[in-house]
């Protein structure tokens, strides 16, 4: 539950973010503004956990939320999830043509493993991975295609259990 919450705070400022925008005041300068009106909707499905949340901006563009343990995890292709994993965890956020998919995993192979099949998927979605770094039992993998605007990270964690891994992959998002 402890990954679950801290990827859900991660994830929230973005769709929380869509409820400013830059606004010009009178003397040309741009000042950043709350909404005085936005809608949306938030809520915790009590027997799944799951997170659920909407926003719509005044522009009129919706923001969707949704994370659990149960959600299902949709990648953009070339990615798919790593063959025989365990999902615990997936969060997606959605905004018209941008989003992203994070989906936390553990697996009884060894995180080199990992890196190597994200690694593969992330060139084959035209991304040159160019963070690579490996600290005690965990190693980070990054990227991003500039020209699509997709970016890929991988965590992976290996101690005496399975590996545990989360990976993200959005497009769009700025």
């Amino acid at each position: 539950m402890g990954m679950r919450f801290a990827l859900f705070c991660m994830m929230l400022p973005a769709l929380l973010l869509t409820a400013c925008k830059k606004i010009e005041d009178d003397g040309g300068r741009s000042t950043d503004t709350q909404l005085a009106e936005p809608t949306g909707s938030y809520e915790i499905d009590r027997e799944s956990g799951e997170i659920r949340a909407t926003h719509t901006d005044a522009a009129g563009v919706t923001t969707r939320l949704q994370a659990g343990e149960n959600v299902a995890a949709r990648f953009p292709a070339p990615f798919t999830a790593y063959p025989g994993s365990t999902i615990t965890n997936t969060v997606l956020l959605d905004r018209g043509e941008a989003g992203s998919i994070t989906v936390e995993f553990t697996t009884p192979d060894s995180r080199g493993d990992v890196v190597r099949f994200y690694r593969e998927q992330a060139r084959e979605a035209g991304i040159a991975p160019d963070v690579e770094v490996s600290a005690g039992d965990t190693t980070t993998l990054a990227g991003e295609d500039a020209g699509s605007r997709t970016r890929f990270a991988l965590q992976v964690t290996e101690t005496s259990g399975p590996a545990e891994a989360h990976v993200t992959i959005s497009r769009g998002l700025d």
